[in-house]
């Protein structure tokens, strides 16, 4: 597997960190494996920064070293635990390094038993263009996760996608019926924008890929059947026909989503003849209304505490979309502004969960970080393994506000908007 050649590297500082070469040593003995496991966190951290600052010769001097570390941080992560950014970074490392045994520890932790792990190789072999990972990630669609879990699919599909290579846009067109809500929506886009460079310029291959033949006669047969009589147009211009539904006009396109709604003491407050609260009612009773009947949704409100309206996602039907309104009518007034809670209760809930819309108009002011660039980092962090599109609406926000609003929302693919 990984070359047994016994090497180590040393740190020497003198003004500034530099690399050396010390005596030959087992990895597993080495400075860098040493500090690369080590339960301080810190310490994990600074030696990759050193590593990383090496330059591109040490650190293929250093890979062995890596792809041990990384191992034992794979056996040592515990299943019910996140992954530490030390962890993350080390992978990302790896990918850095131009050597057919980084691409082989990656593939190999594809099948880690802990799916942070499993997804961030995904990541960074997709993002560094792997190509003869491919296979091996077209194979993780076999993983029960794949179908059990929003943010596997929605890693894998990505990678596949960063590929940019004929084998990759081919599977995935083969995945897209499978797929729906907002992962079916970003795969369309993508695959709207797919050209012949995709292809490397195989015209054939590339009109089959736009042109796909019918599997059967039987298949050809129902589908002139079916448009005897039709206009036939193109799919992504019959999508465009079709206007999504909004929320303070961000588009809806997930089939799972949750909607977190703000009810401090201070959305008492009167904004354009209605307290704040009542108008964020007004227009969530007004979403909900308008929900299709295969959606599925949540609603959570929050001040000082976190609750919910119900604890699972409920089909949107006409019953329970009267009993959310209802729910909402009875909505009052809290205290305190605990937005940490809130969005750390969507990362924890249901599995499927795609998209969340979170309304405040004010600052954090009570939670276990109320700091608002730590709620951002510590939130993104924890979202790189749950992949939830966060869409922020701000109700007479201060500018410090609404910048954290902004990049939360900016930074997880989803949308901002201040209400009107």
């Amino acid at each position: 597997m990984i070359a047994t050649r016994l090497m180590v590297a040393c740190f020497v500082v003198i003004g500034l960190v530099e690399i050396r070469h010390c005596q030959a040593e087992s990895p597993k003995k080495s400075v860098i494996y040493r500090t690369l496991t080590n339960r301080n966190e810190s310490v994990r951290l600074r030696t990759i920064q050193r590593v990383i600052h090496s330059g591109p010769a040490a650190r293929r001097e250093a890979l062995d070293d890596l792809i041990a570390s990384v191992r034992n941080h794979a056996e040592e992560t515990a299943a019910d635990e996140i992954a530490k950014p030390s962890t993350v970074a080390l992978i990302n490392l790896i990918a850095e390094v131009d050597a057919p045994e980084s691409e082989a520890v990656l593939v190999e932790l594809l099948d880690a038993p802990h799916l942070g792990i499993s997804m961030l190789s995904a990541e960074a072999l997709g993002r560094k263009k792997f190509y003869g990972a491919i296979e091996s990630l077209k194979r993780q669609t076999d993983r029960e996760e794949y179908q059990t879990k929003y943010a596997f699919r929605f890693n894998l599909i990505r990678a596949l996608a960063q590929m940019e290579h004929p084998d990759a846009i081919e599977f995935l067109a083969q995945l897209r019926t499978s797929l729906d809500g907002q992962l079916r929506f970003h795969l369309d886009e993508l695959l709207d924008e797919v050209t012949i460079d995709h292809f490397r310029g195989d015209q054939q291959r590339y009109e089959q890929f736009r042109n796909p033949k019918p599997k059967a006669v039987a298949e050809e047969q129902e589908r002139e059947s079916m448009f005897k009589t039709a206009n036939y147009e193109p799919e992504s211009l019959q999508r465009m026909r079709l206007k999504p539904q909004q929320y303070y006009g961000i588009d809806i396109h997930a089939r799972r989503l949750m909607f977190i709604i703000d009810h401090s003491g201070s959305m008492k407050d009167y904004w354009g003849g209605m307290t704040r609260l009542e108008r964020a009612k007004a227009e969530l009773t007004r979403a909900i209304l308008e929900l299709p009947g295969e959606v599925e949704f949540a609603i959570v409100f929050y001040h000082t505490s976190v609750r919910y309206w119900r604890n699972e996602l409920v089909p949107a039907t006409e019953e329970n979309k009267r009993a959310a309104i209802d729910f909402i009518r009875r909505l009052g007034y809290g205290d305190k502004t605990n937005t940490y809670g809130a969005l750390r209760y969507s990362l924890q809930f249901d599995d499927q969960l795609e998209a969340v819309f979170l309304l405040t108009d004010g600052k954090p002011t009570i939670g276990e970080i109320v700091s608002k660039p730590r709620i951002v980092t510590d939130i993104l962090h924890r979202n790189r393994f749950r992949h939830l599109n966060f869409n922020t609406i701000g109700i007479a926000v201060d500018g410090s506000t609404r910048a954290f609003l902004q990049r939360l929302s900016e930074e997880s693919n989803g949308e901002f908007r201040e209400a009107l």
